[in-house]
């Protein structure tokens, strides 16, 4: 008898990695201690001596609390704590199974042993020597190094602790992480308590008592779980927002009679008890949408990092250069959540980076498989958005499905708004929102005076099935429609008193919702009456914030809707008028533009709407500028003026006057127009900030600077020019259509001009960037222009045949502004290469199409590049009679730079011809009228030269003239071909 004694107290039962010696009330898994509460113990003592016996909840009951009536829930509790020990949650084959309404089954193989003669101290299995043997394993941590180390130190004098995060952020693995970096502060080791295991809240005590091996009675479980918990130890309570309040008295109570215990909670939701610390968790970091990324730059992002270490372990993956962007974008739609972005990286074995990422823009469904050995709830990201939704509310669940209509983010007067559409009351639905945020369902951040609301991209997707499940979808995204349509409604008549900048602020991050509102008003289910309304309203939007093919796309679907026929006349001549602006701003020259304006104004008329004439009267005026019709385009702006007197429109008139007078500096009245541009922007130096680019598509301080800047150059004023070129640059700063309409009216013109051809490669490189970025069709062919010149200029003759390209497809598409310098360019960089035939080609064309325009500004330079092709031909009484015409028609017209250009072609002949006297006496009167602080490329060249020729041997004066050619750009001069509004 002694001997079976003995025999079944060295008796060992292996099963799997563990071994279980009963006698000892020691679990090992290898040689390691496994953390199991006593109660548990004795439970799976009785289970592994009945291997494959279906024992009864009796049974298992009777083991583990002899003598004492519990409720059955203390055995669930203690059985799931029981498998959370051993590994056992995962859908593969368990080790203990359940047998529904019966009782359990051990399933697992079990081997009967000798115990060792020798095993781990018990106070090892019970935590207490410091290594934290309980807590659960921790997988490769990426961007929380400074989180963790910040809460560790905060166990440190923080005694309840709680971090508060979104589902899936990562509050489990920080709060271990930072518990077992913070073990010298609590010596008595660690105890961890997942109370996601219970569905109620009276089995919180249940589950610590569990957790901490405690043996307290049924009627004082509390009392034997803060005997058992004697020393500093640290308590971590896990998942606790479904059983906050139970869990938060069990925190008090526990605080209370052991104040040497320090807790450290995990929840989605604060328990907002007075001494509690809330450490919120935020998602992972991730590039800004709008930052270019390579690999380097990606992995200084934590959630970059995360998603290539798990991508490389699950599929191989290595990120470089060329995927970079899109991951990027991935770990960006997946809000930088830490669960999401592990349930994403496997998916890489199916496809590369884009291709989830296409995937994932639609919804979150690719996240529906997780790791087998993850929590339940965390096996899927839909998992843990269900554990979140099924604690709400009926309010706060109706509430979070309607929010999941907003495209980004949005205020409470917002969401009340939508929500009143459905009759749901104000008070009801702020008290909704302030409830979501507090269970980490919103975030939430003051900003611009206001507090902001977000749901994360999984949550808003995970709401929005619900809403559609709900058969809530479609008056849902009408009431939001709605709301924008009021909204909007009132920013357009905010628009015309309201400072531009405020404005802008006010309404302009509404633009992702309108997006969204017109994809389901003109989708299949949508609203298409109200699609039309709202895209009307709408333009100006678009207009400030330079969405032109944002607005050019909803504009077409507007004008191609069958319902269009049956909307309000004033809605019809909004988008009748919006359509003529994108016919002007397209590649090509449109014809179309032309009966789009007129339709424009035909139908203001009808209207009745003095601005609406005003601004079609400014558009035709516009496109005949375009179209090289000035004559016409001056009689509308006189119909402009004549209306904006009549109307006492003060805003509007800074529009028509540089209009008028850029046209008239086109026609050849060069002083006129600096002198008039000159007191304009004197007039105009702080501007009417209520002056709209959408009405006339210009910010009217950028037009002013824009074209000061271009014709103080032709003046002769580089200085003053350089400085209005960049005061309009500036000014434009945000605004893609007016950066570019800047950098090609003004900034590039006068960087070639200056002979800075790298300063011209690096506007014409931020110029390409902004057509592309944007989709300015209308810049397209200036950066085909200006690339060709560059490679001329450095000696490409093979860019000769694009740039010819690019100017015959103007002349033929009849857009026509600015095309007669442009062709002089072209000829003078062609005869630079020796392309004589081309170049005579080009200035043939362009006294044609100068003499149909009248467009006399130019006319000087290409009297001055006819002089030098004749001169290349031989013909040098015909050379010196077109630069004297240059320089007499120049000096007329106010053309001084033009004057400058010529002088110093005809002084260079004349120097060569051994006339340094009269080469000298021509050229020093046309330098005095420049400023000598004035250095461009042509002044250097000219003063070069007529420095040596005022004491000139002729000898000296040959080698004056050696000195001013290179001095001299390889291309000395450029005119620009322009498809762009006329300054």
């Amino acid at each position: 008898m002694e001997q079976r004694d003995t025999e079944e107290r060295n008796r060992a039962y292996r099963f799997g990695d563990y071994r279980l010696v009963p006698s000892r009330q020691l679990l090992l898994r290898g040689d390691r201690p496994v953390r199991v509460g006593s109660r548990a113990l004795e439970l799976l003592r009785l289970l592994v001596e009945h291997p494959g016996r279906l024992l009864s909840k009796a049974e298992l009951i009777a083991c583990a609390w002899p003598n004492t009536h519990v409720h059955e829930d203390n055995l669930k509790v203690n059985i799931a704590a029981l498998r959370r020990a051993l590994g056992d949650t995962g859908p593969e084959l368990p080790i203990i199974a359940t047998v529904p309404g019966r009782g359990y089954r051990f399933v697992a193989t079990v081997q009967v042993e000798h115990a060792l003669p020798s095993v781990a101290p018990a106070a090892a299995a019970s935590g207490r020597d410091g290594s934290l043997p309980a807590l659960p394993a921790l997988p490769a941590i990426a961007g929380r190094q400074d989180d963790i180390a910040r809460i560790a130190e905060m166990l440190a004098w923080r005694r309840f602790l709680t971090i508060v995060g979104p589902a899936g952020v990562g509050k489990t693995t920080v709060a271990v992480a930072a518990a077992r970096q913070a073990a010298a502060c609590h010596p008595d080791g660690a105890c961890f308590v997942d109370f996601a295991a219970i569905g109620d809240s009276h089995l919180v005590t249940a589950a610590i008592a569990a957790a901490t091996g405690s043996a307290g009675t049924q009627k004082d479980v509390l009392g034997g779980i803060i005997e058992r918990l004697q020393g500093r130890m640290l308590l971590i309570f896990d998942n606790c927002e479904h059983v906050l309040d139970a869990a938060s008295v069990a925190a008090d109570q526990i605080r209370c009679a052991l104040p040497d215990i320090a807790i450290l909670a995990t929840s989605r939701e604060a328990f907002r008890s007075r001494a509690e610390t809330v450490y919120r968790l935020s998602p992972l970091s991730c590039p800004a949408a709008d930052e270019a990324v390579d690999r380097d730059r990606a992995m200084d992002f934590a959630a970059v990092a995360l998603f290539v270490a798990r991508a490389g372990e699950a599929a191989g993956f290595v990120m470089d250069d060329t995927n970079a962007t899109a991951v990027a974008a991935i770990c960006r739609r997946l809000d930088g959540i830490p669960l999401a972005i592990e349930l994403a990286a496997p998916r890489l074995r199916h496809g590369d980076p884009a291709t989830l990422l296409q995937l994932l823009e639609g919804s979150v469904e690719p996240l529906s498989y997780g790791p087998a050995q993850a929590p339940l709830r965390h096996q899927t990201l839909l998992a843990t958005l269900d554990w979140s939704y099924r604690l709400l509310s009926e309010d706060e669940a109706a509430v979070l499905r309607l929010l999941s209509v907003f495209a980004g983010i949005f205020t409470l007067e917002d969401a009340v708004g939508v929500a009143e559409g459905l009759a749901h009351p104000a008070e009801a639905v702020a008290a909704c929102i302030e409830s979501l945020a507090g269970k980490s369902l919103l975030s939430a951040h003051f900003a611009e005076g206001a507090m902001q609301y977000r749901l994360l991209d999984a949550t808003r997707s995970y709401a929005a099935g619900r809403l559609r499940g709900a058969g809530e979808m479609r008056p849902a995204c009408a009431a939001h429609a709605r709301f924008l349509l009021d909204l909007f409604e009132r920013a357009e008549a905010e628009w015309h008193w309201r400072v531009r900048a405020d404005w802008t602020a006010i309404y302009g991050h509404h633009a992702n919702d309108l997006r969204r509102a017109l994809d389901w008003a003109f989708g299949e289910d949508g609203d298409p009456a109200l699609g039309i309304r709202l895209t009307a309203c709408a333009l100006p939007l678009w207009d400030e914030l330079s969405s032109v093919d944002e607005s050019s796309r909803y504009l077409r679907r507007a004008l191609q809707s069958p319902a269009l026929e049956a909307s309000a006349a004033m809605v019809r001549m909004k988008l009748a008028t919006a359509h003529a602006w994108r016919l002007s701003y397209t590649e090509r020259f449109e014809p179309a533009a032309e009966a789009a304006w007129l339709e424009s104004l035909r139908l203001a008329e009808l209207a009745g709407d003095i601005d609406y004439r005003l601004r079609a009267q400014w558009g035709l005026a516009m496109l005949w500028c375009y179209g090289g019709r000035h004559r016409q385009a001056l009689a509308s702006l006189r119909r402009f003026e004549a209306l904006r007197e009549e109307a006492g429109d003060r805003a509007a008139a800074p529009a028509g006057e540089r209009l008028r007078v850029i046209t008239e500096f086109y026609l050849g009245d060069v002083s006129g127009a600096h002198q008039a541009l000159r007191q304009l922007a004197r007039h105009h130096e702080h501007a009417d900030q209520r002056a709209r680019i959408a009405r006339f598509q210009i910010d009217s301080q950028v037009g002013i600077q824009t074209s000061l800047g271009f014709v103080a150059w032709i003046s002769g004023h580089p200085r003053e020019a350089a400085a209005a070129a960049q005061a309009a640059l500036e000014a434009a700063s945000g605004h893609g259509v007016s950066q570019a309409n800047v950098l090609v009216l003004s900034v590039i013109p006068i960087a070639w001009w200056s002979g800075r051809i790298d300063a011209v490669e690096q506007h014409v490189a931020a110029l390409a960037a902004n057509v592309s970025r944007r989709d300015i069709a209308i810049w397209v062919p200036s950066v085909r222009f200006y690339g060709g010149l560059i490679r001329m200029a450095r000696g490409d003759a093979t860019a000769i045949e694009e740039v010819q390209g690019v100017l015959a497809a103007r002349r033929t598409s009849g857009f026509l502004i600015r095309l007669p310098s442009s062709l002089t360019v072209l000829a003078e960089a062609a005869l630079d290469l020796g392309a004589v035939d081309v170049a005579r080609e080009s200035l043939g064309a362009a006294l044609e199409i100068m003499e149909r325009s009248e467009e006399r500004w130019c006319q000087p330079d290409l009297l001055r590049v006819q002089g030098l092709l004749q001169r290349r031909e031989g013909d040098m009484a015909g050379a010196e009679r077109a630069l004297r015409a240059a320089m007499t028609m120049a000096a007329a017209s106010g053309a001084r730079f033009f004057e400058l250009r010529a002088a110093l072609a005809l002084a260079e002949g004349w120097a060569a011809d051994g006339r340094a006297d009269d080469a000298g006496a021509l050229l020093a009167p046309v330098l005095a009228r420049f400023d000598a602080r004035d250095d461009i490329a042509d002044l250097v060249a000219a003063r070069h030269l007529l420095d040596p020729l005022r004491a000139a041997p002729q000898q000296e004066a040959r080698g004056a003239l050696a000195e001013a050619r290179r001095a001299r750009p390889r291309l000395p001069v450029t005119s620009r071909r322009v498809a762009a509004p006329p300054g």
